[in-house]
């Protein structure tokens, strides 16, 4: 787990396309429920999220962004 300089999980997303064929979506919501309940127990549950979508294993993008300008303050194009 990555933790930002205070002492805390870094925010933290996944992106899930429904085709990948790494694994099943039902395997990686699975897998995500246990950072997402480690998060909220922490109150941090704001800084994690997944987002579906429908594709194959590549890059969506847009949920991704938000996050990134959010969440490490990347700038807007």
């Amino acid at each position: 787990m990555a933790f930002a300089r205070e002492g805390r999980p870094a925010p933290f997303i996944v992106e899930r396309a429904h085709w990948d064929g790494v694994a099943p979506d039902e395997w990686v919501a699975y897998e995500y429920a246990k950072v997402r309940r480690m998060y909220d127990t922490l109150g941090l549950g704001d800084r994690t999220v997944i987002e579906f979508f429908d594709g194959l294993h590549e890059i969506n993008g847009k949920g991704t962004f938000e996050f990134l300008h959010k969440h490490l303050k990347w700038p807007k194009p």
